[in-house]
């Protein structure tokens, strides 16, 4: 029994030019196709970075100590903000940040809303935080600018009842 040897199709004298045409066409396509995977990542990271941050500051600022005086309240609220950009690890500055201490009332504080069952508790204070900040997605020669945001408001714990 004799087997019989395949040979690869060979590219004849015209086909040549076709192959780099064809490369041409696609590998830009591919590439911004990388580039979008590559900073959509890079901004989805960025937004992971941004939620965490504004977890942990919501979480420092219900737990810590309220003050005694007149500038109690903004003392809170200065520390949660500064708490919230060493969170960050450099992406947030102050400026991007919203945090404020306050009594449920159904106000949007910082743009986030109280926590369901919060009415039923008018005595208990909250601690509302939220951050944002602008990012980009690129794709090749066209990019999406895109706000990443995070809020939080948890209730704060020192208070009776």
């Amino acid at each position: 029994m004799r087997l019989s040897r395949r040979r690869a199709p060979r590219l004849t004298r015209g086909e040549g030019g076709t192959v780099l045409l064809e490369l041409a066409l696609v590998l830009p396509l591919l590439l911004a196709l990388l580039l979008g995977i590559t900073t959509g990542g890079q901004a989805y990271a960025s937004k992971i970075a941004v939620v965490e941050a504004v977890r942990e500051g919501a979480r420092y600022g219900a737990s810590r100590q309220l003050g005694t005086g007149p500038t109690a309240v903004a003392d809170l609220e200065a520390s949660v903000k500064s708490r919230v950009v060493d969170a960050a690890g450099g992406s947030l500055t102050a400026t991007d940040i919203c945090v404020k201490f306050v009594l449920p009332t159904g106000a949007a504080d910082c743009g986030v809303n109280d926590p369901a069952g919060a009415s039923a508790e008018p005595a208990i204070h909250l601690v509302k935080v939220s951050a944002s900040r602008g990012s980009t997605i690129q794709f090749f020669f066209h990019s999406t600018a895109t706000t990443l945001s995070a809020g939080l408001a948890a209730r704060y714990e020192r208070d009776s009842g």
